[in-house]
This record gives structure tokens, sequence and C-alpha cells, in this order.
């Protein structure tokens, strides 16, 4: 029997997804365009900032893949995602690095938690089925 996806699963894969769409359209050089949509585009140097953004993009349609395709690495890997922005931003917050998108990374960190970690049985079935 193949088990279906619960709709909550497909809800934060579909949320990696767009995250992923985001940060591909953030390296379109219209800035206005970009900004209209609440999309934060941090200045660093640019070789780093493009290497950062290919990366996490490439990240999140990864975890994405495995994520859709109830994978138990997908599942870890959205954990350790979720957990490592977590920390990050409460560090932010801790130096005092005044940047709004420090609150909305604790956020969005522990909703994707809160979501995920209950999840854990549709991961772990993978390999009774198999």
């Amino acid at each position: 029997m193949k088990l279906k996806r619960p709709v909550l699963v497909t809800f934060i894969a579909y949320l990696n997804l767009l995250g992923a769409f985001f940060i591909i359209i953030s390296f379109f050089p219209i800035q206005k365009l970009i900004e209209q949509f609440g999309i934060l585009i941090i200045p660093i140097s640019d070789l780093l900032d493009s290497t950062i953004r290919i990366s996490s993009a490439l990240v999140m349609l990864i975890i994405s893949y495995g994520y859709f395709r109830l994978k138990k690495w997908g599942y870890g890997l959205m954990i350790t995602y979720n957990l490592f922005f977590l920390v990050l931003s409460m560090i932010f917050i801790a130096l005092k690095i005044k940047n709004s998108y420090n609150t909305q990374g604790i956020i969005q960190s522990l909703v994707g938690l809160i979501i995920t970690f209950p999840s854990k049985r549709y991961f772990i079935k993978e390999n009774e089925d198999s």
C-alpha cells in the first residue's frame, strides 16, 4: 500500500519550493520589483552573495524533493534546516543586529519545526513498505 502524503507535509514542501523560487528571482536586477514582493536582498560582496544564494536555492530544492517523496533524509534535512535558521536568528537577535528578517526567521523556523516533528511517522514508514 502506497502512503499518501499528508497535507501539512505538502504545504511545507511547497513553501520551501516557493522560497527557492524567490531566491532564484532575486538574481534578476530589477531591485524595485523584487522589493515589492518583500524579498530583501542583503548587500554582501557579489561573489559571496551569489554563492550563498545559489547554494541556498539548491539546498532548498533538494530538501523539498526529499520531503515531497517522504524520504527519511528529506525529513532530517528539513529539521536541520529549520534548526539552523532558528539558532542563527536567535544569535542575530542576541547580538542585537537590527534587521527585520531575524524575527521572521524565528517564526518561520518554529512553524516549520512544529509542523515537521509530528509528521515523522510518514517518513519512518518508508522502510517498512519497501
